[in-house]
Order: structure tokens, then sequence, then C-alpha cells
């Protein structure tokens, strides 16, 4: 019988954490899902990164200065995962391997996670031709089945990306406040997405993951063929040995990641850019430890 995915995510992260992530695994790394909670306990004055959405404006008239409702924490809590299932999941990260996998491994990461402090996981992909949801739950059976789904929906076949509607989606079917995390590749979330990010992050705290792209130039291995998935097309040894391409491919790559990375952090998201299977579960650790360490700051 084949092993679970689930059980594949426990033994990478079991793996490549070891004590590292014990805190964030066995239960400090509530912190995570601060402002979650729907219990009020107190006002406070608002910090950048807050939810606009958490503001008491009655609170804040009579103070003159912006104050927000802080609320205790719940015992059960909503994560949602936000899955790019488009074609280009199904092709090559930077470290060689599957950016599909490599989503799957961090999709596993939330789940074990959410598993161990007895939350809740939902999730939203697919396209708007073949739009995907399933409702927040925490059995094995249920976590399993997200992750079998997110990989089955993501081939060759699977239509192009389109994280404005993917945004749009999870807005719209995700219905309780969630620690959504959305898990794309290096193209996306857009700088156009700005509007639909800023309207998400008034209802949900937000993480974004993202998993670098091969070089589509493959310069160094012009023996074997490199096929665009999105626009499927052969691209010739010709153009991937030339220079000025090269120089111009990591230009725009360069650009679009730091208007992308400046976006994020302009809209105080936590955010990584990964290099694929062997680095994600590394990567989002260190990110969620700085998390961590930043909520508990405020």
């Amino acid at each position: 019988m084949a092993t679970s995915l689930l059980t594949r995510v426990k033994a990478r992260v079991d793996l490549h954490t070891s004590n590292r992530a014990r805190g964030l695994i066995h239960g400090r790394g509530r912190s995570l899902f601060k402002g979650s909670g729907e219990d009020f306990d107190d006002l406070k004055y608002y910090q950048p990164g807050d939810k606009i959405s958490d503001i008491d404006w009655k609170a804040t008239a009579r103070s003159g200065e912006p104050l927000i409702r802080q609320f205790n924490e719940e015992r059960v809590r909503h994560l949602s995962i936000v899955a790019d299932t488009s074609s280009a999941m199904a092709a090559t990260a930077a470290d060689g391997s599957s950016k599909r996998e490599a989503m799957i491994l961090a999709a596993g990461m939330i789940c074990f996670l959410a598993q161990k402090n007895g939350d809740l996981v939902g999730m939203v992909a697919g396209a708007e031709s073949r739009p995907v949801q399933l409702p927040s739950r925490s059995s094995d059976g249920h976590l399993e089945l997200l992750l079998r789904t997110a990989q089955q929906a993501t081939t060759t076949a699977a239509p192009a990306a389109d994280s404005a509607w993917l945004l749009e989606r999870a807005f719209r079917v995700t219905a309780h406040s969630t620690l959504m995390t959305i898990i794309t590749d290096e193209a996306h979330p857009t700088v156009e997405d700005f509007a639909l990010l800023r309207r998400l992050k008034t209802r949900h705290d937000l993480i974004v993951v993202r998993i670098a792209d091969a070089d589509p130039l493959q310069p160094g291995a012009l023996d074997h063929d490199v096929v665009d998935v999105v626009s499927p097309r052969e691209i010739g040894a010709l153009t991937r040995s030339s220079k000025r391409v090269a120089q111009d491919v990591a230009a725009y790559r360069r650009a679009r990641a730091e208007g992308i990375a400046e976006m994020l952090d302009r809209l105080h998201i936590s955010h990584v850019l990964t290099q694929g299977e062997t680095t994600v579960v590394e990567d989002m650790i260190t990110m969620l430890r700085t998390r961590e360490y930043r909520h508990a700051r405020g």
C-alpha cells in the first residue's frame, strides 16, 4: 500500500527540523495565529500590520488615536490553504525538484502544524473552469484528501495561472477569519494583485509561499529539450546559449521578484521565496519563526 502524503510530510518535517521546529509543532506556535480569535479582550494602539477590520472606531474617535480590538485566542482555529494548481506549478523548481511536490510539502507543513494544535484546515484551488474547494476539517483523512486533491489537480493540462481569480475566490468563499497560506510560484501574486491582497488582509491573516522556477534557458544542459508548460513550445538551443538572452531573462526575473517582495512587504504579509522541495521546509520554518518573534513583540 502506498504511503500517504501526510505521513510522508510528517517524516520530512521531522527529518529536516528536529529540535528547531519543536516549539512550532508542539504548541509555542500558537502565536502564529494571533488575531484570529473572536473573544474580545482589550484595546491597544494600532500598529502597521494589524487588521483594519479590528479597529474600534468609536474608541478611536474618543481617544483621537487609532485603537484596535484585541481578542483572546480561540481553542480551535480555521486555517486555509490557497493553492495555485495551474499548469505552471507542474513545471520544474529552481532546485530541480517538482514545483508541485514542493507545494504539497508546503501545504502538508501547514496541515501538520494545524493538526498538532487541533486546528481546522480548508482549501481553495483550481481555476474558473475547474474550481476546487474543501471545507475546514482536521482529521487525517481530510488532510490527506486535501493534499491528494491539490496534487492531482496540478498537471501540465491544468489551466494557466490566474492569481486574480484565485484570490477573489478565496475572499468570496472563505467565511471564517483564517490564517491563510497562499502557495504559488515566483511570478505570483503579481503586483496587479495588490488591491485583492489588501482586501483579503482585512479579513484574514496572510502568508505567501512562493516556489522559484528553474532557469528557463538551462544553458548547461543543451542536450536536453526545454519546453514551456504554459505555452507548450520548445525553447531552442540558440536562444538558450545566447548571453544577451540570459542577461535579459535574469534582469526581468530580478525586477519581477523585487516588485512582488516590495508589494508583500508594503502589505505587511509574511512571505518566502524558496528554491523547491529540498528547501521549502527549512525556509518556511525560518519565515514562521520570524513571524512568531514579531507577534511576540507586538
